[in-house]
């Protein structure tokens, strides 16, 4: 039945050139089940994108050209005739397209299942080696079949632009953008949007971390479905990290000391606070992309997933391609978080390492610029927004230089790009073991003034 639908399609594109135009970019030769079919769409379609009509007589000189053998055992393109008495217009073209389109897709995912049906079957097979093998394959097929959307034009592009404001002004924007909990850093940016990819970059110590746990603690104390994805701290410290935050214990005292009975007591009220926090929290050192996306899948399929958190970029693991620079690897997983935002249409947070040449920038009291992004070129591209952590204490710089305020235990948000949005510098607090990040101030007029 697939085969006679092939047939079908390939008579539709030689007696109509608008039928090539709907299917040429979308059908490719490799999804032609029989070889004959294959090869005369491949000519087709190759004569066409070069700017020829692909008539019958042409096409029969190309089969000859390409594959003798075959088109003599075929007869040429008589063995189309019986599908073509069938064929009066070309109505039913994009059906046919996607009916080969189907079947291919179905048979891919078939050898795929059956690879790993073997590989299971062998006696020292590792499953989580063979997951994310699986993982990664389906991923790259799923990646194949997305075709693109349909050019469109402005005219119904506009009417869905407004009724997007329209709710909005409804008050409905929750579902669309997440406030971050610290009031400057929603000013600039309105808070972390749907799709989109937030990298936060900071020198070693710099903090961010602590930044990207304090802003997720936020959002789901707001009642929003947090992920957060950890490379590099286990379980037990990032817990310390917030049961310390929560409580204003001494960490040196969980770390190196012997903490006190009413420190004890402090934590477990701290702890009882974040009993049904929507907070998920996994580690796994050197977890690929492929990993943390099946496992944000999942959690998205059960409704626990509004934002996600990757710690770090850097520290992602996976397989390398012979060849790859770190550079290349690192743009490959950049890419596919974007890809991940917009599979899971919700913001995603990650973190990234910053080089050290804002440490030799003395001139510009080390601020940082888009450059100072290790491995940077395709972040700056594909990320959405891209802010830096700054300490100007960490230079010795203690006093503002607008306002003349004290930074001691104050640092900055350097939001250098926002496709979306405004660019600019959002303050905030931290305390001495920055385990607690807050507003920088109360007072909505001062920061209103300062930004």
């Amino acid at each position: 039945m697939n085969t006679q639908v092939e047939q079908t399609l390939l008579c539709c594109l030689l007696t109509s050139g608008k039928a090539l135009e709907k299917v040429c970019t979308r059908i490719r030769p490799e999804m032609f089940e029989s070889e004959e079919n294959r090869l005369v769409y491949g000519i087709i379609r190759r004569l066409y994108l070069a700017g020829k009509e692909p008539d019958e007589v042409q096409v029969e000189i190309e089969m000859e050209k390409e594959d003798a053998e075959l088109n003599r055992r075929i007869g040429g393109l008589s063995y189309l005739l019986p599908a073509m008495l069938h064929v009066r217009h070309d109505g039913s073209v994009e059906a046919y397209a996607e009916e080969v389109e189907r079947h291919y897709f179905l048979r891919r995912l078939g050898t795929c299942f059956s690879k790993y049906a073997f590989k299971a079957g062998d006696a020292s097979a590792e499953p989580d080696r063979i997951w994310e093998e699986a993982e990664q394959e389906l991923l790259s097929l799923r990646e194949g079949m997305q075709t693109g959307n349909p050019v469109r034009t402005l005219g119904e592009l506009a009417g869905q632009t407004v009724e997007w404001h329209r709710k909005r002004k409804a008050d409905e924007a929750n579902g669309m953008q997440i406030a971050s909990g610290l009031r400057e850093l929603d000013y600039v940016t309105g808070g972390f949007h749907k799709s989109e990819l937030t990298i936060l970059a900071g020198r070693p110590s710099d903090g961010k971390t602590a930044v990207a746990l304090q802003l997720a603690l936020n959002i789901a104390q707001s009642g929003k479905q947090v992920c957060f994805f950890s490379l590099e701290m286990s379980y037990y410290q990032l817990l310390n990290r917030v049961l310390v935050g929560i409580s204003g214990v001494n960490p040196d005292n969980l770390r190196v000391g012997i903490p006190r009975e009413e420190e004890l007591t402090a934590m477990e009220k701290a702890a009882q606070t974040l009993e049904g926090l929507p907070f998920h929290l996994d580690y796994t050192a050197g977890a690929s992309v492929e990993a943390i996306r099946a496992k944000a899948m999942c959690l998205a399929r059960q409704g626990r997933c509004d934002f996600v958190v990757v710690d770090y970029l850097h520290l992602l693991g996976g397989e390398r391609r012979k060849g790859d620079t770190l550079e290349q690897f690192v743009a490959r997983n950049v890419t596919a978080l974007k890809q991940l935002a917009l599979d899971l249409d919700c913001p995603v947070l990650v973190l990234s390492q910053m080089n050290r040449a804002c440490e030799t920038r003395t001139e510009r009291a080390h601020l940082p610029v888009m450059s100072d992004l290790r491995d940077s070129g395709t972040i700056e591209q594909v990320a959405d927004c891209v802010m830096f952590v700054y300490r100007p204490s960490r230079y010795g710089i203690e006093q503002d230089e607008k306002t003349g305020a004290d930074l001691r235990g104050v640092a900055k948000l350097y939001i250098l790009k926002n496709r979306n949005g405004s660019t600019g510098i959002a303050r905030f607090r931290y305390n001495a073991s920055f385990t607690r990040i807050t507003d920088y101030t109360t007072d909505r007029q001062s920061w209103l003034v300062y930004n």
